[in-house]
């Protein structure tokens, strides 16, 4: 995967270098088109003030008059009829005239070597240190016939090149601007649809609307981010929203009912209609008192602060003490327990496990059946430890499995109808237990319902 600097400063090179070779080539289309027509006239012009001034000054000691010419920044290549020659100023690098060319000026006519320089992809043709590629020109010296060839020094041609190089740096900046701004406005456009996003979700809008998340960049990763965030706060609200529509149901219904039977404790009424409404307020009052002690744990560990006080204790004994707490529950039911417990150490948070087993065994007993039986089972597993927890109740219906865990979630059937309940127990239970690096599973049937904790003996 390409990060955003290295795809910003591979555009940004690919962009000067494709500017530089379009402006180039454009400049050499200039120049085959227009500037090599003209450049070869001037130098036709310049060669042939250079063999009128030889003519017209035959006392002039030609090679000197040649020489000096040549240092104000010209390469000359003269050749008589017999094929005697002389060089001045810098040495062409490419001696390859034809001899075609030298019998056509020594007949008296005008070489056009630069315009009829053969047309390169690049600019070779101006800058080219060949003798084909100079103008020639016939001069008389001393009665005899000569053929005058020259052309302009590279340095000189630089100086020439003037208008040609400013187009060429015209065009590469315009370019590069036009481009960096396209490319610019590439980068910048999945940005700016995660800036609109976020501002719709700093509204309460969820909605996801094209964001580029098949990149393969930090944009990419970013905007996938984004979007999995999106979706787990529009997650989390409706969750709160729930929340708070539950609780305030739950709260309200057992303070109407307290209410109200308080209204009826108002009129004349028989001992034995007094007590059973008293028994209601107390039953409604209890389970508000429940509810409010479940709220204080299940947000205490919601936070992921939460330190947990981990500590090494026997398992045995903390499942033999939860079940002495309802001994007289299941007395007065008529259940039996039957438990087959090992002597096992364990290193967890004891007082959260207690609120686990207290949940557990608290729902054997409400939910069980009269006369009805609860099995608890433990089984050390080396690494691990499994406690199961059994009872005889009506079982929970399949379509229920898989929510009975979630918060405020109560089966409608007649294993939670006939008993109160907050609906957040077991929400509580599975919190703690995943606290613990633990599991916990449930296996119900027609009649009687299993839930089964596994917990690591030692902390991960």
């Amino acid at each position: 995967m390409k990060s955003l600097y290295v795809k910003f400063l591979i555009t940004t090179l690919a962009i000067m270098l494709f500017s530089f070779f379009f402006a180039f080539f454009i400049s050499n289309f200039i120049y085959q088109i227009n500037l090599k027509e003209e450049n070869d006239t001037k130098h036709t012009n310049i060669a042939l003030e250079v063999a009128q001034f030889i003519e017209n000054n035959p006392d002039i000691k030609v090679e000197e008059y040649l020489d000096t010419v040549a240092k104000t920044g010209h390469q000359i290549y003269l050749v008589d009829a017999n094929g005697r020659d002389q060089f001045f100023g810098t040495q062409f690098g490419d001696i390859n005239l034809q001899d075609e060319a030298i019998k056509e000026v020594h007949s008296g006519e005008i070489y056009h070597g630069m315009a009829n320089f053969d047309a390169e992809l690049f600019v070779t043709g101006f800058f080219a240190d060949e003798l084909k590629n100079t103008v020639g020109v016939p001069v008389t010296i001393d009665g005899q016939s000569y053929a005058l060839f020259m052309r302009t020094d590279i340095e000189l041609l630089f100086n020439e090149m003037h208008v040609l190089f400013g187009v060429l740096f015209l065009i590469t900046i315009i370019l590069s601007i036009i481009l960096v701004l396209i490319s610019a406005h590439y980068l910048i456009k999945p940005v700016t649809k995660l800036s609109k996003a976020t501002k719709r979700l700093a509204s309460g809008d969820y909605s996801l609307d094209n964001l580029d998340i098949s990149r393969k960049d930090e944009i990419g990763d970013l905007a996938t981010n984004f979007r999995n965030m999106t979706l787990q706060l529009g997650y989390n609200d409706k969750i709160q929203r729930d929340f708070i529509s539950n609780i305030s149901h739950d709260i309200q219904s057992p303070l109407s009912n307290i209410k109200g039977y308080n209204q009826l404790l108002k009129k004349p009424l028989s001992n034995d209609v007094r007590e059973d409404y008293a028994e209601t307020i107390d039953f409604e009052i209890d389970r508000l008192s429940t509810m409010t002690k479940q709220l204080l744990v299940l947000s205490s560990i919601d936070h992921e602060d939460y330190l947990m006080r981990r500590e090494n204790y026997n398992l045995k004994q903390q499942l033999e003490r939860a079940i002495k707490v309802y001994e007289w529950q299941i007395n007065e039911r008529e259940l039996m327990i039957s438990h087959k417990l090992i002597d096992i150490d364990i290193r967890a948070d004891k007082s959260l496990l207690n609120t686990v087993w207290d949940n557990l065994l608290s729902n054997a007993v409400k939910y069980n059946e009269d006369a009805g039986s609860i099995d608890i089972e433990m089984a050390d597993y080396g690494s691990h430890v499994i406690v199961s927890i059994s009872d005889t109740g009506k079982g929970i219906d399949n379509v229920h499995i898989d929510k009975i865990f979630d918060r405020f979630y109560r089966a409608d059937n007649a294993r939670t109808n006939k008993v109160g309940g907050s609906g957040l127990g077991l929400s509580i239970v599975k919190k703690i237990i995943e606290m613990h690096d633990g599991s916990i599973n449930v296996r119900s049937k027609k009649e009687g319902t299993t839930f089964t904790v596994r917990l690591p003996i030692t902390e991960k």
